[in-house]
């Protein structure tokens, strides 16, 4: 596995990745219309590469033969919009080292406090690697009530 930055041609496969990793992993912590409802909340492939060009950090991690396992952005204030990992590559270290890259370049950077809004399941990452919950997030998406959590960590 390697960790690079971001390409432009990297947009469908994450646009891809977004979706499988929504719809396998959401499911053993959320309701299946609340998977639905974060799923169709996804961006298309333009939108990635277009979020992904804006200025800000990304970085995926991909196998030699190219396969995407996982992705992360780091806009300048310090806020991560996006993590996710391909549901055959959790628990492998995929997160694990895309997080080690954003916080290196977020140190060089200086930026103080790295924050996100976490799912259930990426709450018990971001805890792990020494996130603090602030507190929980419930809104809508769709119509549909759902929830996550603000965490941030200070470099």
């Amino acid at each position: 596995m390697q960790v690079r930055p971001n390409a432009h041609g990297d947009a469908e496969a994450m646009a891809a990745l977004y979706q499988r990793s929504v719809r396998a992993l959401g499911p053993s912590d959320y309701a299946p219309e609340q998977v639905e409802a974060w799923a169709g909340a996804g961006l298309s492939a333009l939108r990635f590469a277009e979020r992904m060009e804006d200025g800000r950090w990304a970085f995926v991690a991909d196998r030699a033969d190219g396969e995407l396992l996982g992705f992360i952005d780091l806009e300048a204030d310090g806020h991560i919009d996006f993590l996710y990992v391909a549901p055959e590559a959790k628990g492998r270290g995929v997160a694990d080292r895309l997080l080690d890259a954003v916080e290196q370049v977020a140190r060089s950077a200086d930026v103080q406090r790295l924050y996100s809004e976490a799912s259930e399941a990426a709450r018990r990452f971001f805890v792990r690697r020494g996130f603090v919950v602030l507190h929980r997030r419930d809104f809508e998406v769709g119509g549909v009530p759902i929830h996550n959590y603000a965490v941030e960590k200070r470099l």
